[in-house]
């Protein structure tokens, strides 16, 4: 919601505004046996909200098709909305945009009892998102994804309509923080956004954004943690959460499966520590481990965890989740991975590019990750906020160690309510990027006014 929309009365609108952290999982979509991943990426349709900041709501934009409710423009999702027009108007808006589209949901989803979930990999900042004239989603701070179970939303076999509302406003109370000035203009007065950070505040719906579909009960998150012995054993322990209920008298049980890098089946030890084997340890014989690019020459060696969850009477759930077995340490002198010293090559980098802002886009990644290795580097820190994931993916699989900082910046003005964002930014990249072997630190901040009287209590 816009920072006019906080001042107003108009809160009660929107009230459902989620800024505890959700205790679901927000595993990446990938398709399986079990699973159908649908992309809604591509043109929307687009429309600043002017000449009142508030008039979509006014209006009810959310109930109507976006074309019906004055002239659109086509913009590209994933991507900022920012560079893409010449127009300066759309380039330094401050509040609130709008975005449609229409898409079908097969009618077969119906008919195989499946659940279906809405994703978005990040808007920047906050979002609004109504499915078929329904308020589904509220979302707060960019760059981190968020999802709901939409099944009862939708029209299967029919046309349905995702509407958006996005808002670029930053104030001390999020994450990061800024501020509004009120200027005088030939034009008259004007509006502008103020922060303190150095890099251009992009907006929009900068990654893609999915529906994909589980059974009734399913695999909502997965914990893994990795050692391994002396004698070349790895170790995988897991820990395997399930959505959705058990009918009466139904049996559920979790099976593992563990995946070479050539998708062959690996011969295991499976130690379960409950009946239905939903956590327990992975014992891998002649295990390769995972190591950084530079030391040595097979870096990033992933397996491929296939947890499979089954039920007396439902669909089978299976999920993929690559896994690279490494451990960290660190003494007062060394950073140690695998019990040995890691020496870090890299930069701080930003996910800026011409046209497309923070859009996320594959060609650019590629060339990126191709420049990282040509000039030797082994690492780099997300600065100023979490990447997308498509990026921390090539780290996993390129061996490149990654810094992982969350989105607050110049920290300052430090009060509970920021305390409590800040606190919902760490955990929902946490929670993103745990089972990553690439990330090896997390950063709580970037350049905090640390010397304010008042950041001792703050961070600790």
């Amino acid at each position: 919601m816009s920072a006019i929309m906080r001042s107003a009365s108009l809160v009660v609108c929107i009230s459902t505004l989620v800024t505890c952290v959700s205790t679901a999982g927000i595993l990446y979509p990938r398709e399986s046996e079990s699973r159908e991943v649908k992309s809604l990426d591509g043109m929307w349709n687009f429309r600043l909200s002017l000449p009142d900041p508030l008039v979509g709501f006014k209006e009810r934009w959310y109930m109507k098709d976006l074309s019906k409710t004055g002239p659109v423009m086509q913009m590209p999702v994933p991507s900022s909305y920012n560079d893409v027009m010449v127009d300066k108007k759309i380039r330094d808006h401050v509040g609130l945009v709008w975005y449609d589209r229409s898409f079908f949901a097969p009618e077969s989803w119906r008919q195989q009892g499946y659940r279906v979930f809405l994703r978005f990999g990040s808007v920047n900042y906050a979002a609004q998102v109504w499915v078929n004239t329904h308020l589904v989603l509220n979302h707060e701070i960019g760059h981190l994804p968020f999802q709901r179970d939409i099944t009862a939303n939708l029209k299967f076999g029919r046309l349905n309509r995702i509407t958006v509302a996005v808002d670029n406003v930053l104030l001390e109370t999020t994450v990061p923080q800024g501020s509004l000035q009120n200027i005088s203009t030939n034009d008259g007065p004007k509006t502008i956004q103020t922060y303190t950070f150095d890099f251009f505040n992009y907006a929009g719906i900068h990654r893609s954004v999915f529906l994909y579909t589980t059974p009734i009960l399913y695999i909502d998150d997965v914990d893994v943690t990795t050692n391994f012995t002396e004698d070349g054993v790895g170790i995988i322990n897991y820990s395997v959460k399930y959505g959705g209920s058990l009918n009466s008298g139904e049996n559920l049980s979790c099976s593992i499966t563990v995946l070479n890098n050539e998708n062959v089946r690996e011969k295991i030890t499976v130690i379960t520590n409950d009946e239905e084997g939903l956590s327990g340890i992975i014992k891998i014989e002649n295990a390769k481990l995972w190591w950084p690019y530079l030391m040595h020459e097979e870096p990033g060696y992933l397996y491929t965890l296939e947890i499979r969850l089954s039920t007396t009477w439902n669909v089978d759930d299976v999920y993929r989740l690559p896994v690279g077995i490494r451990t960290i340490k660190w003494t007062n002198t060394e950073f140690l991975i695998n019990n040995k010293p890691a020496y870090l090559r890299g930069f701080g980098r930003h996910e800026d590019s011409d046209i497309r802002g923070k859009g996320m886009d594959y060609a650019l990644v590629t060339r990126d990750y191709d420049l990282i290795k040509w000039v030797g580097a082994n690492s780099y820190r997300t600065s100023h906020y979490p990447y997308a994931e498509e990026i921390m993916d090539f780290a996993d699989r390129h061996g490149i160690m990654i810094v992982d900082e969350c989105p607050s910046v110049d920290t300052d003005h430090f009060s509970d309510k920021l305390l409590k964002k800040h606190i919902t930014s760490l955990a929902e990249l946490i929670k993103r990027d745990k089972n990553r072997p690439s990330v090896i630190m997390w950063s709580i901040a970037n350049e905090p006014r640390s010397d304010h009287k008042d950041a001792d209590s703050y961070f600790k």
